[in-house]
């Protein structure tokens, strides 16, 4: 039955002009005629080098090799609706080679408009598929460089618009895409006065700039920042990729070498007052043993006991701020520490007319190491005597009053001067690195170790002062209960 089919067929094809068609045999591409019962009927004279003698091979064995049609048939669908189909398949020459083809189906018809057989074009697409694949892989490969990129990575449009964001800056910063760069980075709503992305559309060029930014967690982020031009076809700019790598670490390190460099020359300066103070002691001492004269000797030994416990202070300080370290946790009585702190310096505060009261309650008990806090409190009544022995007005009457009382959950202790005071820049400098309220007297490594005492201990040491008005020294300590009791 089917021969008889396939007899009508080309008895019909015969009548269309494709028995003897040159055009057929001679067009660049693979084209098959089948009938509805998936037989290759005739095919193109590069189809039958490439694939084989198809007569009369069905074309699922001729192009894939297989014993069934396919599941998707765009020759059968062709005679079921009578319309051109396309889709894309792999097939198999006679070597085994595969080909990644478009397969594109036109019915044929006779003159009474019936489909009398299925005209299908193949063109190998193989060398294409493999371009778009690697094109999808370029694409991906930019993407997860993009995205993956250990910096903040935007680009913008001339609005300063987010256009795009790679995955680290959604972390830091939320979605950007429509906001303009600055709303994120600096939480303003105005532009930068100084905007690299701005600079690099104005002359096309790349530019750098060390910024400061803002996260969503309110953490400040010291920025390195780099624009390049993205450009059209034309050459025309129309968008700017803008690079933020975070350097905050590298600045912290950088500050805190600063700091240090500063540290030591700022105790190298003060040990070499001590060790004038300790030349004229010594020489003043001599010139008692020389002349025999013990006022002199007195004096000159006075000197020399003055400048070395100032330098065994000094080194004890460095020492202190310089070791990582756990303290004890002793049971203490803050009162009576404080009064036995104070009872050591009221004869130095005597001397420079200054009263000295401790207001200091009773049952105050903390859990800590008793030398530290002693050497905190010391620290901080030593800078209020020198801060009310600094002041300018010689006519004034100073007071330095310690306090120590409950605050909720808190032990507070504050040391209170009516002496010169700070200004804004130093008060905001104390206790981020080596500052000192007394100039070339002092090196800052006093209120350094008390600031360290107060962190090991659990709390917090803050000040609040005005030029010319004094300071109040606050430390803040957990109450005993609230504190460790490991030894």
């Amino acid at each position: 039955m089917s021969e008889i089919v396939q007899d009508e067929t080309t008895v019909a094809l015969d009548k269309l002009g494709f028995s003897g068609s040159q055009l057929f045999d001679e067009v660049p591409c693979w084209i098959s005629i089948q009938d509805r019962h998936h037989n290759v009927i005739k095919a193109s004279r590069k189809l039958i080098a490439d694939f084989g003698d198809s007569h009369p091979t069905k074309c699922f064995r001729l192009y894939k090799g297989q014993t069934k049609p396919c599941v998707e048939c765009v020759v059968a669908r062709t005679f079921e609706d009578g319309k051109d189909h396309t889709n894309q398949q792999t097939l198999f020459d006679k070597r085994g080679l595969p080909h990644d083809v478009l397969v594109t189906t036109r019915p044929l018809r006779n003159d009474r408009g019936e489909i009398v057989a299925v005209m299908k074009a193949l063109a190998d697409i193989s060398s294409e598929k493999e371009m778009a694949g690697r094109v999808r892989d370029s694409l991906l490969r930019f993407h997860n460089l993009f995205d993956h990129a250990p910096c903040f990575i935007t680009v913008q449009n001339r609005e300063m618009r987010i256009l795009e964001a790679n995955q680290r800056f959604q972390e830091c910063f939320g979605d950007g895409s429509g906001h303009h760069c600055y709303e994120l980075y600096k939480k303003q709503s105005e532009i930068c006065p100084v905007c690299p992305v701005a600079e690099t559309f104005a002359d096309g060029k790349e530019h750098t700039s060390e910024e400061m930014i803002v996260d969503n967690q309110g953490r400040q982020v010291h920025v390195l920042v780099y624009t390049a031009p993205m450009r059209d076809v034309t050459g025309q700019i129309t968008s700017v990729m803008e690079m933020a790598t975070d350097v905050t670490e590298i600045r912290t390190l950088q500050n805190k070498l600063a700091d240090l460099g500063q540290l030591v020359g700022g105790i190298a300066h003060n040990a070499k007052n001590i060790l004038e103070g300790l030349r004229g002691g010594i020489y003043v001492a001599n010139l008692g043993f020389r002349d025999n004269k013990q006022e002199d000797i007195r004096t000159g030994w006075d000197m020399v006991q003055r400048n070395v416990g100032r330098l065994s202070a000094v080194i004890l300080d460095m020492l202190y701020c310089a070791r990582e370290r756990s303290p004890r946790r002793l049971p203490l009585s803050l009162a009576k520490l404080i009064r036995e702190v104070s009872a050591l310096f009221i004869s130095r505060a005597t001397e420079y007319r200054i009263t000295l009261e401790v207001k200091a309650e009773e049952s105050l008990e903390i859990l800590g190491e008793p030398k530290d806090i002693h050497s905190m409190i010391s620290n901080l009544i030593t800078n209020a005597i020198d801060a009310c022995n600094g002041d300018l007005d010689e006519h004034k009457m100073h007071r330095v009053t310690v306090r120590a009382f409950h605050d909720k959950n808190d032990i507070v202790i504050e040391v209170e001067d009516d002496g010169a005071g700070m200004d804004s820049a130093i008060r905001n400098a104390l206790f981020k690195g080596m500052v000192s309220t007394k100039g070339n007297s002092g090196t800052g490594l006093g209120l350094l170790m008390s600031q360290k005492v107060a962190v090991e201990h659990g709390g917090s040491i803050t000040v609040a002062s005005e030029l010319g008005k004094g300071s109040v020294f606050t430390v803040k300590l957990p109450v005993r209960q609230e504190m460790a009791t490991s030894t």
